[in-house]
């Protein structure tokens, strides 16, 4: 019994560093300018990973993973901002509208 505790014991420790071991991906597009970057991957990593990453992004981006997470702030370029609108072009709006309806 021991030696199962013991085999048990160890195979939990050599776990520890692999699951605490983070990663960076960084993600380029064919400019060489940063468009991704996080401590999650972008892609399914069990796929060939160059066909996942042209498929998600563009056919000339290209992604470099570093072995640590210490310097990998969040950037995501690919995502389009959301425009907020002008209060008071709505304001314009909403009474230019509330004027055609008298």
């Amino acid at each position: 019994m021991t030696q199962y505790l013991s085999a048990l014991a160890l195979i939990a420790a050599a776990c520890i560093p692999a699951m605490a071991q983070a990663e960076c991906y960084s993600v380029y597009n064919g400019k060489e300018e940063l468009i991704f970057q996080s401590t999650q991957s972008p892609v399914d990593l069990r796929q060939p990973i160059a066909q996942a990453v042209k498929k998600r992004f563009t056919a000339d981006a290209h992604m470099v993973f570093t072995p640590s997470s210490d310097d990998c702030p969040i950037v995501d370029k690919t995502v389009a901002p959301v425009a907020v609108p002008d209060a008071g072009a709505a304001a314009a709006a909403a009474a230019a509208a509330a004027g055609n309806r008298s």
